[in-house]
Parts: C-alpha cells; sequence; structure tokens
C-alpha cells in the first residue's frame, strides 16, 4: 500500500497537486475508450454494408456472401481482443487511481503499469494473429485463391515501440520504489 512517509513528502504533494488533472482525465479517457471500442466492434459487424466495403476497399476481397454464422465468428474473434484491452484500460486505471492515492513512485503502481505494458505487448501480437482469423472467418465461403491471410500495420510497431518503453518505464519505477523503501529503513 502507499508509505505515509511518501505522502507527507511536500515535493511528493506537490506532484500529485501537478499530476491530479491528468490522472483523472487519463482514468475517464480509458473508461471512455474501452466503452467506445466495444460499441465500434458492436456496430461494425451489425453493419454488413459497412463490413462490405471495408474488405472490398483494404483487402480488395468480396465478403457479401458471408454467412451470419461467419459474421457470429468474426465478431467473437473481434472481442477476443477487446477483452484484453479492457484489461489493459483497468490496469491503467489502476495505475492512475494508486498515483491519485499518493503511490507515485510505489512498487505497486509499478507493477500494475508493469501489468498494463505486458499485457498491451500480447494484445499487440493477439491483434494481429486475430486480425488472419478474422478475414478467414469472414472470407471462409471464398476459394481459397480468393481469401487473404492478414496484414501488420505500421502502427503495430508504433504500439510495440510504446509498451517496451512503458515495461522498461515500469520495471524503472519498481527500482526507485525499493530503493526508497531500503532507504527509508535507515532513516
Amino acid at each position: 500500500m502507499i508509505d505515509a512517509i511518501a505522502l507527507q513528502d511536500p515535493r511528493l504533494s506537490a506532484l500529485r497537486a501537478r499530476i491530479g488533472w491528468i490522472c483523472q482525465t487519463i482514468r475517464a479517457l480509458v473508461v471512455f475508450f474501452a466503452t467506445a471500442d466495444l460499441l465500434a466492434i458492436l456496430t461494425f459487424w451489425a453493419d454488413a454494408g459497412k463490413v462490405e466495403r471495408h474488405f472490398r476497399e483494404l483487402l480488395q476481397i468480396d465478403v457479401s456472401g458471408a454467412s451470419q454464422g461467419q459474421y457470429a465468428a468474426a465478431t467473437a474473434l473481434s472481442l477476443v481482443v477487446w477483452v484484453f484491452v479492457a484489461v489493459i484500460c483497468f490496469c491503467l486505471w489502476r495505475v492512475f487511481s494508486l498515483y491519485l492515492e499518493g503511490g507515485v513512485f510505489s512498487a505497486e503502481a509499478a507493477l500494475w503499469l508493469r501489468r498494463a505494458g505486458l499485457i498491451g505487448l500480447f494484445t499487440v501480437l493477439l491483434d494481429v494473429a486475430m486480425r488472419s482469423a478474422i478475414i478467414l472467418a469472414i472470407a471462409s465461403h471464398l476459394p481459397y485463391a480468393q481469401s487473404h491471410h492478414g496484414y501488420i500495420k505500421l502502427e503495430d510497431l508504433l504500439n510495440v515501440i510504446f509498451l517496451l518503453m512503458l515495461i522498461a518505464i515500469a520495471h524503472i519505477f519498481k527500482t526507485a520504489a525499493d530503493i526508497a523503501g531500503e532507504n527509508a529503513q535507515f532513516v
């Protein structure tokens, strides 16, 4: 939990005052993002015309003959990725809640930050794999030669870079929290 001595440090109080609005904003945004992402997934797969245009424009494949079962499978695969996105959002919400409570340099906050980074990294890789699975599901009625097997977006690389940075920062914060805890024992 949050160290009572750290709560009394005026520098940490000043830091909390400077980042309070940022923490509150991030907490609100991660809840909004998880909700908006879920709604975007559900509305996308519910609109066959939108799905057909998307696959025709992006991958040059015609999925207009896809069955309801294929749509259900593709929707379910999309929701698998969303579950991990929601977990990441919860981890980030938890990190910034701890910051608001005074645990800016706490081991617990570093652990939640590390979880967000690791789960995020897994989710990016899962998302890339699921794109292929979704394409196979929605285009399974097509001959193999007309199908497509997936793609990697440039922003996937940016997400990997960002998440590796998050993991590194979490390790740095954890080490700082451990050092501060050891130093506090000597005082």
